[in-house]
């Protein structure tokens, strides 16, 4: 259980990382490049189904600022605090 919780501890700290590049990108707007393909294709397959979500129960907050990456980032945050104590099993 230890291993799979590790795993998972890791698969979420990368994912943060790359959705941080991904919002820093969409704000300076870099030369569209295999990397920036890359990292597209690996966070908008979590943040549409967020986004689309938000914009449907929570019309009025979305406005001008797309606030599913910082859905995103909760979801994982709570997702591992409720996986924490199941590293101790």
């Amino acid at each position: 259980m230890r291993l799979i919780i590790g795993l998972l501890d890791v698969v979420f700290n990368l994912f943060n990382i790359l959705l941080l590049v991904y919002v820093v990108m969409s704000w300076v707007n870099p030369v569209q490049s295999k990397w920036t393909g890359i990292i597209r294709s690996i966070v908008e397959p979590i943040l549409t189904p967020v986004r689309r979500f938000l914009q449907k129960n929570v019309p009025n907050l979305m406005g001008t600022f797309d606030w599913s990456p910082v859905a995103v980032w909760l979801l994982i945050s709570l997702i591992r605090q409720i996986l924490s104590p199941l590293r101790y099993l």
